[in-house]
Protein backbone atom coordinates (compact mmCIF):
# COMPACT_ATOMS: atom_id res chain seq x y z
CA UNK A 1 0.00 0.00 0.00
CA UNK A 2 2.76 2.31 -0.35
CA UNK A 3 1.94 5.51 -1.96
CA UNK A 4 -1.35 4.47 -1.48
CA UNK A 5 -3.12 8.01 -0.59
CA UNK A 6 -6.21 6.14 0.32
CA UNK A 7 -4.56 5.18 3.58
CA UNK A 8 -4.24 8.33 4.71
CA UNK A 9 -7.87 9.16 4.99
CA UNK A 10 -9.83 7.68 7.99
CA UNK A 11 -12.35 5.38 7.09
CA UNK A 12 -15.21 7.44 8.84
CA UNK A 13 -18.65 5.67 8.49
CA UNK A 14 -16.84 1.97 8.39
CA UNK A 15 -16.97 -0.55 11.00
CA UNK A 16 -14.54 -0.82 13.97
CA UNK A 17 -13.20 -3.68 12.28
CA UNK A 18 -12.41 -1.84 8.88
CA UNK A 19 -10.76 1.18 11.41
CA UNK A 20 -8.61 -1.55 12.63
CA UNK A 21 -7.25 -2.73 9.46
CA UNK A 22 -7.06 0.95 8.21
CA UNK A 23 -4.99 1.10 11.15
CA UNK A 24 -2.67 -1.87 10.90
CA UNK A 25 -2.58 -1.44 7.27
CA UNK A 26 -0.76 2.17 7.12
CA UNK A 27 2.40 2.08 6.40
CA UNK A 28 4.21 3.17 9.32
CA UNK A 29 2.41 0.68 11.41
CA UNK A 30 3.47 -2.18 8.98
CA UNK A 31 7.12 -0.64 9.42
CA UNK A 32 7.36 -0.52 12.83
CA UNK A 33 5.12 -3.99 12.96
CA UNK A 34 2.53 -2.80 15.21
CA UNK A 35 -1.11 -3.77 14.72
CA UNK A 36 -4.78 -2.41 15.80
CA UNK A 37 -6.10 -5.14 17.91
CA UNK A 38 -9.10 -2.79 19.40
CA UNK A 39 -11.06 0.67 18.08
CA UNK A 40 -13.74 2.26 19.32
CA UNK A 41 -14.88 6.11 19.62
CA UNK A 42 -11.90 7.53 21.31
CA UNK A 43 -9.85 4.61 22.70
CA UNK A 44 -7.59 2.26 20.35
CA UNK A 45 -5.26 -0.46 21.20
CA UNK A 46 -2.48 -1.47 19.45
CA UNK A 47 0.45 -4.70 19.82
CA UNK A 48 3.72 -4.68 19.34
CA UNK A 49 4.63 -7.84 19.12
CA UNK A 50 8.17 -7.40 18.71
CA UNK A 51 11.39 -8.88 16.49
CA UNK A 52 15.07 -8.96 16.86
CA UNK A 53 15.44 -5.42 15.03
CA UNK A 54 13.69 -3.61 17.76
CA UNK A 55 15.29 -4.88 21.04
CA UNK A 56 18.06 -3.86 22.94
CA UNK A 57 20.83 -6.45 24.08
CA UNK A 58 18.59 -6.88 27.65
CA UNK A 59 15.55 -7.66 25.14
CA UNK A 60 12.95 -4.86 25.51
CA UNK A 61 11.95 -2.78 23.16
CA UNK A 62 14.04 0.15 22.02
CA UNK A 63 12.76 3.29 23.70
CA UNK A 64 12.55 5.04 20.27
CA UNK A 65 10.07 2.05 18.88
CA UNK A 66 7.83 2.64 21.83
CA UNK A 67 7.66 6.44 21.40
CA UNK A 68 6.97 5.79 17.62
CA UNK A 69 4.33 3.38 18.49
CA UNK A 70 2.72 5.16 20.66
CA UNK A 71 2.70 8.10 18.37
CA UNK A 72 0.62 6.03 15.89
CA UNK A 73 -1.53 5.42 18.81
CA UNK A 74 -2.47 9.13 19.08
CA UNK A 75 -2.77 9.72 15.34
CA UNK A 76 -5.28 6.69 15.35
CA UNK A 77 -7.34 7.16 18.36
CA UNK A 78 -7.62 11.18 17.55
CA UNK A 79 -9.15 10.40 14.20
CA UNK A 80 -12.14 8.11 15.66
CA UNK A 81 -12.99 11.05 17.44
CA UNK A 82 -12.77 13.90 14.21
CA UNK A 83 -14.73 14.92 11.59
CA UNK A 84 -14.09 13.12 7.98
CA UNK A 85 -11.36 15.01 6.21
CA UNK A 86 -9.42 16.29 9.53
CA UNK A 87 -6.07 14.86 10.18
CA UNK A 88 -4.32 15.59 13.37
CA UNK A 89 -1.03 16.19 13.92
CA UNK A 90 0.61 15.50 17.46
CA UNK A 91 2.21 18.93 19.42
CA UNK A 92 3.12 17.84 22.79
CA UNK A 93 4.27 14.68 23.80
CA UNK A 94 5.67 13.63 26.79
CA UNK A 95 6.65 9.83 28.01
CA UNK A 96 7.86 8.43 31.40
CA UNK A 97 9.68 5.64 30.68
CA UNK A 98 8.80 3.09 33.94
CA UNK A 99 10.81 -0.05 33.51
CA UNK A 100 12.05 -1.86 30.50
CA UNK A 101 9.34 -2.65 27.80
CA UNK A 102 9.45 -6.36 26.90
CA UNK A 103 7.59 -7.22 24.24
CA UNK A 104 4.58 -8.07 23.14
CA UNK A 105 4.04 -4.51 24.25
CA UNK A 106 -0.02 -3.30 24.67
CA UNK A 107 -0.71 0.43 23.32
CA UNK A 108 -3.70 1.47 25.36
CA UNK A 109 -4.50 4.66 23.98
CA UNK A 110 -7.30 6.56 24.96
CA UNK A 111 -8.63 10.42 23.68
CA UNK A 112 -9.14 12.32 27.40
CA UNK A 113 -10.89 15.64 25.87
CA UNK A 114 -11.34 17.45 22.29
CA UNK A 115 -10.99 21.01 22.71
CA UNK A 116 -11.39 23.67 19.32
CA UNK A 117 -8.00 23.46 18.53
CA UNK A 118 -6.29 20.37 20.71
CA UNK A 119 -7.03 16.86 21.62
CA UNK A 120 -5.87 15.74 24.62
CA UNK A 121 -4.37 12.18 24.48
CA UNK A 122 -3.00 9.55 26.90
CA UNK A 123 -1.25 6.07 25.96
CA UNK A 124 -0.75 3.44 29.17
CA UNK A 125 2.04 0.74 27.68
CA UNK A 126 2.00 -2.89 29.41
CA UNK A 127 4.26 -5.45 29.32
CA UNK A 128 4.53 -9.07 28.77
CA UNK A 129 3.81 -9.43 32.33
CA UNK A 130 0.97 -6.92 31.68
CA UNK A 131 2.72 -4.03 33.95
CA UNK A 132 2.79 -0.43 32.79
CA UNK A 133 6.03 0.10 31.61
CA UNK A 134 5.32 3.44 30.42
CA UNK A 135 3.03 6.50 30.37
CA UNK A 136 2.70 8.90 27.84
CA UNK A 137 0.29 11.83 27.51
CA UNK A 138 0.45 14.84 24.79
CA UNK A 139 -2.06 16.87 22.60
CA UNK A 140 -2.83 16.73 19.04
CA UNK A 141 -3.49 19.50 16.72
CA UNK A 142 -7.17 19.37 15.97
CA UNK A 143 -6.73 20.41 12.22
CA UNK A 144 -3.04 19.51 11.54
CA UNK A 145 -4.15 18.93 7.30
CA UNK A 146 -3.94 22.46 7.13
CA UNK A 147 0.04 22.12 6.73
CA UNK A 148 -1.23 20.28 4.11
CA UNK A 149 -2.68 22.73 1.78
CA UNK A 150 -1.22 23.60 -1.44
CA UNK A 151 -1.70 27.28 -0.41
CA UNK A 152 1.32 29.78 -1.22
CA UNK A 153 3.01 30.92 2.30
CA UNK A 154 5.10 33.76 2.12
CA UNK A 155 8.00 34.79 4.33
CA UNK A 156 10.57 37.47 4.97
CA UNK A 157 12.89 37.80 2.46
CA UNK A 158 16.13 35.47 3.38
CA UNK A 159 13.97 32.90 5.59
CA UNK A 160 12.82 29.56 4.69
CA UNK A 161 9.67 27.82 4.18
Amino acid sequence: MDGDSSMMVAPHGASWAQWAQWISGMPVSQHLGVRCTEVDKGRVKLVLDGSDWCVNPTGAVHGGIVIACADQAFGAVVSTVLQPGVIPATSTFTSDFLRPAFPPLEFDAVVDRVGRTLAFVSVTVTDRFGKVCNEVRGTQVVDGSSRLSNRSVSTPEGARA
